[in-house]
């Protein structure tokens, strides 16, 4: 009943940031492909990374644990996720869950890229820059 795609894009103007765009639902039944997906990029030393989730519904914990438990790594290596497109219930977990002190969120994937170009190599912190309500 679960199902998951996910697509990785690392075209486009800037092609030192990968875009992995997500649809469905991440849960504990597929939370493990989207973690093979931000440790491939790990792996391959791609530390600027999108998440596209206009086409999530759900995101358990065990979803947003993935992206909790690779920040420290990304933002050591001069990287960052950044969180695009967050339709009105997911956005409300991730401001409930306090994340938002954590990851960054963006209305638009395009919103998320121009962030990285604006802070040139450097995508940690904690400040909520172009960050949205839906």
């Amino acid at each position: 009943m679960d199902n998951i795609s996910i697509s990785l894009l690392e075209s486009g103007q800037d092609k030192a940031v990968s875009e992995v765009r997500i649809d469905g639902v991440i849960d504990t039944l597929t939370a493990s492909e989207l973690e093979e997906v931000i440790d491939s990029l790990i792996k391959r030393e791609r530390y600027k990374i999108v998440i596209d989730l206009a086409g999530v519904d759900y995101i358990s914990s065990a979803g947003w644990g993935i992206f909790i438990s690779h920040i420290r790594d990304v933002r050591s290596n001069g990287g960052d996720i950044k969180l695009a497109g967050m339709i009105p219930n997911v956005y409300e977990i991730y401001e409930l869950l306090e994340f938002d002190n954590v990851l960054k969120s963006y209305r638009s994937v395009d919103d998320a890229r121009a962030n990285f170009q604006e802070a040139g190599s450097s995508g940690g912190g904690k400040k909520k820059t172009g960050s949205r309500k839906p």
